[in-house]
């Protein structure tokens, strides 16, 4: 009788083991993940994405150069770069809901404390510093998450992902406009405080993915032995982290030119968000029409993501020479943005510019992928990202600079067009490296075939032995 029970027992918790493991990934609850994360990705870059609405305002509100001004969205992106290592660790340490929700009520706080308007250092501290913090420590345990919920789904799961900022940018950006227009900008960013809390909402949904729950029996063996691999989790991952920034990566020019790339290509990502709107308005389109070009701007993100993944799926070319063809398009097309003077120029530039821009970011990882290996690609993110904060700091605030000189907001698309070019030439520049070390490689492993005859010369002479002793066998039998 008592075996009865534990037979019954040992056959029933096999397949509840196997339909739990089918159900925990590709589906069932990681389906309420993606589309936290979508949220999650949505809101913490919608306000950046829109901060050309607020920037004429705030500008004459404290009476100041624009140069002042575009440091605040320099403060929020290069926080948002700092601090993702940072948000990454402690998820390991914590968890991914209790920083999400850390980073819902920091992104929420820093809006409303800068609805007050009471200086241009609090706008800094506030809109600029807390709003990074709080948008990085919700996004980057978000985005793990959907990565750990999803395997064979997981490029899917990304796309879906990564499109809640051009979902979010396209709605709120009207809404924005028609917020400040009927009130005005500081109580605009009070109402979207509190949409940002959403980030805490969805930071609840965050259930923590536990793999180990497809293994579980009830032996006094495996617990022990589950024991010792989480005993030796937190030792890997405070090794991981030691060597998040691995310096001899500076050595190679490949992750030079990577890194180069990094630090021009971030003025194509933020500094035409920052002066689109603004550009429009100076030129004497109405606010709410001018606003709408950051919608049109997104619905050409949305198309350029989705078909750059599948044109790079074809692999009909290199995803490093596709990425340059495509940046190198659309620095040509910021050129010319300034050009437009109607309505109707501007929605063709602002559609064509989000159509490429989608595409350059829907391929950029697989390209630093490409180039420097899996192995190494969490270092070389830790150091690109460390580039790229230094380009978020220097290139909305010159470009605040030369505005201020000419009074015309279109320079600021002549300078993320320039550096979206030079950035192109970089990548170029890391494809030569990467095929001259492709090639250096091979010769190598040319040598090597050389080097391992010496084995198989070894054997053939072993054999000529073992022949001639049977010869010499026979030749015995025969005079016996």
């Amino acid at each position: 009788m008592s075996k009865e029970p534990g037979a019954a027992d040992s056959a029933a918790e096999e397949p509840s083991n196997s339909t739990r493991s089918v159900k925990y990934t590709d589906g069932g609850y990681g389906w309420v993940i993606l589309a936290s994360c979508f949220v999650i990705t949505g809101l913490s870059t919608s306000f950046v994405k829109t901060f050309g609405i607020f920037f004429l305002d705030i500008q004459e509100y404290f009476d100041i150069l624009a140069f002042n001004v575009s440091w605040i969205t320099s403060i929020t992106v290069a926080v948002f770069h700092v601090v993702s290592p940072i948000a990454s660790a402690l998820s390991l340490l914590l968890s991914h809901r209790v920083i999400i929700i850390t980073g819902g009520i920091l992104s929420s706080l820093g809006l409303l404390l800068g609805s007050f308007g009471f200086s241009l250092l609090a706008m800094y501290l506030t809109t600029g510093f807390l709003i990074g913090l709080g948008n990085g420590f919700a996004w980057i345990p978000s985005v793990s998450l959907v990565t750990q919920y999803f395997r064979e789904r997981r490029p899917l799961a990304n796309a879906i992902a990564s499109c809640g900022e051009c979902v979010s940018t396209f709605i709120f950006t009207p809404f924005y406009q028609w917020l400040v227009d009927q009130m005005s900008w500081r109580q605009a960013m009070m109402i979207i405080a509190g949409i940002q809390l959403n980030l805490c909402v969805c930071g609840a949904l965050m259930r923590p993915y536990q793999p180990q729950k497809k293994y579980l029996t009830f032996t006094s063996s495996s617990a022990s032995t589950s024991r010792k691999d989480l005993s030796r989790t937190s030792p890997d991952r405070k090794k991981n982290l030691a060597h998040f920034f691995d310096l001899p990566l500076l050595k190679q020019p490949k992750f030079i030119c990577m890194a180069f790339f990094g630090f021009f290509s971030v003025a194509g990502f933020f500094i035409p968000a920052i002066y689109l709107i603004p550009h429009a308005q100076n030129i004497g389109i109405e606010h709410f029409q001018a606003a709408l070009l950051m919608s049109y701007w997104s619905a050409g993100d949305f198309i350029g993501r989705l078909s750059c993944g599948w044109l790079a799926n074809l692999r009909l070319i290199k995803s490093i020479r596709l990425t340059a063809i495509l940046i190198t398009i659309l620095s040509i097309a910021l050129l010319l943005f300034p050009v437009a003077k109607s309505y109707t120029l501007l929605v063709i530039f602002s559609c064509t510019c989000g159509f490429f821009f989608g595409t350059m970011l829907a391929i950029i990882v697989t390209v630093l992928t490409d180039v420097m290996g899996v192995e190494k690609l969490d270092n070389a993110l830790g150091l690109i990202l460390f580039f790229r904060t230094i380009g978020c700091l220097l290139g909305p605030p010159l470009t605040g600079y030369l505005v201020d000189i000419t009074g015309d907001y279109g320079i600021g698309f002549y300078v993320a067009g320039g550096g979206l070019f030079i950035s192109a030439c970089f990548l170029i520049l890391a494809d030569y490296f990467l095929i001259h070390e492709q090639n250096v490689s091979q010769d190598t492993e040319g040598d090597g075939t050389v080097y391992f005859s010496r084995p198989i010369s070894g054997r053939n002479k072993e054999r000529e032995a073992w022949d001639r002793q049977n010869d010499r066998d026979s030749m015995n039998k025969v005079s016996e």
